[in-house]
């Protein structure tokens, strides 16, 4: 079920026009800024944007979260297995290509973030959110011993009515689109 809801999802990402990824994540961006602004400020973890996820960097600059600090998630091997490790980051700083290409920090100086930005390919509205099937977040989530403040990141068209929630997925805590910020209601 979740392959076909995954593909499906996907597929609606690439049927967007060249100007419509950036333009979807600057809304984003503002929806974004208004829940974070309601944290103090703290560590956030960001993704580097790829394969047409929004880009919501620019929230680095923003004048109203200038005490908050950033990170970028890094694939890292664990005793227990491939995880995700979160290194500081600042706008300006040099990055290099990572695991599957996608960019982090070249000097990687480890954070546990306070709060989770973390890419949908979809979502439902009960906190469960479908990646790309590797499992990254799902296992570092489980393997934190402090659960960081979960949010999801999506695009509004890619919210599904059905709940593909299963037991060993790590629910979301809010998820933020171009058009609302959403409070996810446990099951």
């Amino acid at each position: 079920m979740k392959k076909s809801l995954r593909q499906n999802a996907l597929a609606y990402r690439t049927q967007l026009a060249g100007d419509e990824i950036p333009a979807l994540g600057r809304e984003i961006s503002k929806s974004l800024l208004t829940l974070l602004q309601t944290f103090k400020p703290c560590t956030v973890g960001l993704f580097y944007p790829t394969q047409g996820e929004p880009d919501i960097l620019c929230i680095m600059g923003n004048s109203l979260l200038e005490k908050f600090e950033w990170a970028l998630p890094v694939c890292c091997e664990s005793p227990t297995g491939p995880v995700l490790g979160f290194a500081q980051f600042a706008q300006g700083q040099e990055l290099e290509p990572g695991r599957y290409n996608i960019a982090v920090p070249k000097t990687k100086n480890w954070v546990q973030p306070d709060v989770l930005l973390i890419p949908c390919v979809a979502f439902h509205r009960n906190g469960a959110r479908l990646g790309y099937g590797a499992g990254w977040y799902d296992r570092t989530l489980n393997s934190l011993t402090t659960k960081p403040l979960t949010v999801g990141v999506a695009y509004a068209k890619t919210e599904l009515l059905d709940n593909f929630a299963e037991p060993h997925d790590q629910l979301l805590d809010h998820v933020v689109t171009e058009q609302a910020v959403i409070t996810c209601s446990r099951p």
